[in-house]
């Protein structure tokens, strides 16, 4: 029954509060960190649109967020990860 405004400010800007870092998370605001999804469609119309995910901006560089491709500043590939090799880590 919430508006969908509500549910993604009680995600965000006080669910950084409720954990103290209010002051450097949970909204856009000039001296705070900013990583940032960015949706396909608008969360306010159905929350559903939270899942429909086109870029992910970490650390100022954005990556397409279905392959983790980095397409800025540079344009490069994500390469394998350590979880889709076939053979165990040698600390396991």
């Amino acid at each position: 029954g919430m508006p969908a405004l509500d549910v993604l400010r009680a995600a965000t800007l006080t669910g950084a509060e409720g954990i103290g870092f209010g002051n450097d998370l949970g909204s856009i605001t000039p001296g705070k960190l900013a990583d940032l999804l960015v949706l396909d469609a608008d969360p306010l119309d159905d929350l559903r649109n939270t899942t429909s995910l086109r870029y992910v901006i970490k650390g100022g560089r954005l990556y397409d967020a279905d392959t983790l491709d980095e397409h800025w500043p540079r344009r490069r590939p994500m390469g394998p990860l350590y979880w889709h090799r076939d053979q165990p880590t040698p600390s396991e």
